[in-house]
Parts: C-alpha cells; sequence; structure tokens
C-alpha cells in the first residue's frame, strides 16, 4: 500500500500533518483524534507535502515519523 503525506491547511493555528493512504483516510484519522478542533476549518490540502515545505520551527521539530501512517502533527502515531 502506497502511503501519502497531507497537510491540512487550517484557518486558525498552524494545522495538521497525516499519512495515510487517501485523502479520505486522512480525514478520518484526524476525526479520530477531534480534529479539527471546534471553531476551526480546514481551508486548504496538500497531497504528497515535503518536509522542506513545513515549518522548521513549530511543526518539524514537535512532529512524529512522516512514513508512518497516522497523525504525525500534533504527533498521534507513536
Amino acid at each position: 500500500m502506497r502511503l501519502i503525506r497531507y497537510w491540512f491547511k487550517t484557518d486558525r493555528g498552524t494545522g495538521y500533518g497525516v499519512t495515510a493512504a487517501s485523502r479520505n483516510e486522512a480525514m478520518r484519522l484526524l476525526e479520530r483524534y477531534g480534529y479539527p478542533l471546534p471553531l476551526e476549518r480546514v481551508v486548504n490540502v496538500t497531497e504528497g507535502v515535503t518536509t522542506a515545505a513545513l515549518d522548521r520551527e513549530h511543526v518539524l521539530p514537535y512532529a512524529g515519523p512522516l512514513l508512518m501512517r497516522g497523525v504525525w502533527f500534533p504527533c498521534h502515531n507513536v
């Protein structure tokens, strides 16, 4: 199974990172942890996001493994 990294940009906060087989699966994984938060809206989804595109100060230091299936920002996949 091919896994894809997704970045869910929100209108508030930093956003969410998920690795999954499809966008629908990624959204289900986010919802399992209660994301997006109340009063927060997903405004854009990047499929195949690279580490170069992620915030080096606020996301990468706190991200879980991007190659594993699950929510990696905030880290729920370890």
